[in-house]
């Protein structure tokens, strides 16, 4: 259930306030963790009012916002039909709300990583190493015995990454709403890609084997897949590989077109196996499960060099591998991400017009903790 425009209006007044006295600061910028439409509502009036607007799209909610003819100034604004000082302060939200979606859609960081915060700057992460915490035998009422624990550690630093949302003044200046929307999709859907990068990024080829700059302890199991691509049997085998090492295997990522193997049988001419294709839903993630691993497919997975540029080399290396691989691990154990502050936009106080100029940005860092809760099944 949907809301009309005078009802948002009306129970977002105190929030849209503070919206914009928080993007009027000497450093503007939007970020829902300080000021948002939606603070302290109850979650079903929030529920509807986002419902709302998200099926309207930007353009229409400006013209139904009146503010066309406003849009070379700044300030609050007044809606003729509500007298509702600052209605365009709805917009941040909207923005963020597309922004954020359409980075939703292609980052898999939170299917296949532990994310958790720090109040610092950077993490420092221990780990134990194999066989020294464990168990002993007491008597009745007897105490635990103190523990010396033999362990690793190694430090996550989140690093800032950014991207101009490339509205232009024409845009702004001709009304082309709908471009303007287009160009903040896509910059979320930039963002989304280039977090999935940089969190996969540890496991790639040419940085497993570097044991004390991304990953804590441990090795990496692996397994050599069947066929150009991975199969159910390869998808079992690494599983098992995460188990003897005492890890249970709770996510796979896999490539684009991984589906297609998976979904036919094993060897050449096998028809696709119906059933898992009616149960399967290919456009978002998890896709599915096998043998209650959830299935997480990666639509921009690189397998050349595309990204071999100096704009775009992360720790001054390949952000992809060279080959298309798939990975079974234990999330909790496996890939740790710390994310602060998720898509920030920076240089931004006018909802529409500061949109020329605007960037998105965020800080983002990873590392293994036990290699061995993951499996890479490589292909041939």
């Amino acid at each position: 259930m949907t809301m009309n425009l005078s009802e948002i209006l009306d129970k977002t007044a105190g929030n849209r306030k503070l919206i914009e006295h928080t993007m009027d600061q000497s450093k503007p910028y939007f970020h829902p963790q300080e000021a948002s439409i939606y603070t302290d509502l109850k979650p079903s009036v929030a529920n509807k009012i986002h419902e709302t607007l998200t099926k309207v799209p930007l353009r229409v909610l400006i013209e139904k916002l009146h503010l066309r003819e406003y849009l070379g100034h700044s300030g609050a604004l007044t809606t003729g039909a509500t007298g509702t000082a600052g209605a365009h302060y709805l917009l941040p939200d909207k923005i963020y709300a597309e922004l954020f979606e359409n980075a939703r859609n292609v980052d898999i960081t939170p299917l296949v990583s532990n994310i958790v915060d720090t109040p610092g700057a950077t993490l420092k992460i221990n780990v134990e190493k194999d066989y020294t915490f464990f168990p002993h035998f007491v008597g009745s009422g007897g105490e635990a015995p103190d523990e010396t624990l033999d362990t690793a550690q190694e430090t996550i630093t989140p690093r800032l990454f950014n991207i101009n949302i490339a509205v232009t003044d024409e845009m702004v200046e001709d009304s082309l709403f709908d471009q303007m929307e287009t160009h903040v999709r896509i910059a979320g859907k930039a963002m989304g890609e280039f977090s999935t990068l940089m969190c996969l990024f540890p496991i790639m080829d040419d940085h497993r084997a570097t044991a004390t700059t991304y990953r804590v302890d441990g090795a990496y199991n692996a397994v050599a897949a069947g066929g150009t691509y991975a199969y159910v049997s390869d998808y079992l085998e690494a599983e098992g590989e995460n188990a003897s090492d005492g890890f249970s295997s709770d996510v796979a990522v896999m490539p684009p077109h991984g589906p297609s193997t998976l979904l036919k049988g094993e060897g050449a001419g096998q028809p696709y196996q119906t059933e898992l294709m009616m149960a399967w839903d290919l456009k978002n993630n998890p896709i599915g499960q096998v043998a209650g691993i959830d299935i997480v497919r990666c639509f921009h997975m690189n397998a050349g060099d595309a990204y071999e540029t100096a704009a775009n080399q992360y720790y001054g290396n390949l952000l992809v591998s060279n080959n298309w691989h798939t990975l079974v691990l234990n999330k909790t154990y496996g890939i740790q991400t710390v994310r602060k502050r998720w898509l920030k936009i920076e240089n931004y106080s006018d909802p529409i017009k500061d949109l020329v100029g605007a960037v998105v940005s965020a800080r983002q860092g990873h590392l293994v903790a036990y290699a061995d809760a993951c499996c890479v099944i490589s292909m041939h």
